[in-house]
């Protein structure tokens, strides 16, 4: 079978369009024909070898995927033909990748697709919006007299982020620093939105929303922007924090953290229990659903141009990069 395969040393450029022998699943896994594989900056990571934990190559790159069924688990629970999505838990291995056109996965960690969606919409999902759920839900699900500032808005969590955010009914504030997805998100429902470059940020939020700040801020960038997001935060709010992109370190205004009687959540996809992620995986379904979202789609490549889709990603469009395998 076909895979995108990375060799030693790795990088890029060792990395090429291989045939593999096709994965022999296991009692407790099942086969899948993959038919769309989603791309994430962490995706490129693993293949540069700079993935904290993350496989010596020879290995295949991708993390989502949606496909279906083409040999059952033992107990039988997802019968051949099945239309599934992978989703993201502590029995995800990184190094059993999806840019591929087969693979083998736990049976724990596939879930239905929804019927409506088409295959990349499903592969578009597992990652970014399990990650972004998490990010929401540290202290219950949000709400409809909830404000949810999103720093980050235009990038991969931080758009389902904000269209979960939406989708609850939750009064969103969308934080970027291109003009161009900052009228994106406007377009998708977005009441309010500010240049991260604002001087007079926290101010404008404030004024927006009528009221001392957000009560969830989802950091999606890290490193200088935690201090922006610890300002942002109402009295007794919280920060999502899951960001490395911006640095691996920030500075926490203690004194703002102490009188608002705030916190600050550290969240890590690949911590959910399988069990944890089929249920986040419903609730992710039943708000977009019941809301009229999904995930968006910037491009989708063929297999063949994987090379062109990581290019694009590195490109940070609003969106989902897709590799149909079909």
């Amino acid at each position: 079978m076909r895979a995108v395969l990375t060799e030693p040393p790795g990088g890029l450029s060792a990395t090429h369009l291989a045939d593999v022998p096709e994965p022999s699943p296991g009692n407790d896994d099942v086969l899948l024909d993959i038919r769309a594989a989603a791309l994430n900056p962490a995706d490129r990571f693993l293949i540069d070898g700079r993935y904290p934990g993350g496989p010596k190559p020879p290995f295949v790159v991708g993390r989502d995927a949606a496909g279906v069924v083409v040999t059952s688990d033992r107990a039988g629970r997802f019968p051949v033909g099945s239309e599934v999505v992978v989703l993201q838990s502590t029995l995800t291995d990184v190094g059993q990748g999806t840019l591929c056109e087969r693979q083998r996965f736990p049976a724990a960690t596939i879930a239905p697709k929804p019927p409506d969606w088409s295959f990349a919409e499903a592969a578009a999902a597992g990652l970014v919006y399990q990650t972004a759920w998490q990010a929401l839900t540290c202290c219950g699900e949000p709400r409809t007299d909830q404000v949810v500032a999103v720093i980050g808005a235009g990038g991969g969590v931080g758009l389902a982020a904000v269209q979960l955010a939406l989708g609850v009914g939750a009064t969103v504030v969308a934080l970027a620093r291109s003009s161009e997805k900052l009228q994106l998100l406007n377009e998708l429902g977005v009441p309010h939105s500010f240049s991260l470059d604002e001087p007079e940020l926290k101010r404008l939020v404030k004024k927006a929303v009528g009221r001392d700040g957000a009560d969830i801020v989802v950091d999606t960038v890290g490193g200088p922007q935690l201090t922006t997001a610890v300002h942002l935060v109402a009295p007794r709010g919280y920060v999502g924090e899951l960001g490395v992109l911006g640095g691996v370190e920030g500075a926490v205004p203690i004194p703002s953290l102490m009188f608002k009687r705030a916190s600050i959540h550290g969240i890590l996809v690949s911590g959910s229990t399988p069990e944890e992620a089929q249920h986040e995986w419903t609730r992710i379904v039943d708000v977009l659903s019941r809301s009229g979202r999904r995930p968006v789609i910037d491009r989708s490549f063929a297999l063949a141009d994987y090379a062109a889709a990581f290019e694009r990603l590195a490109q940070h469009p609003l969106g989902k990069v897709v590799v149909d395998m079909k």
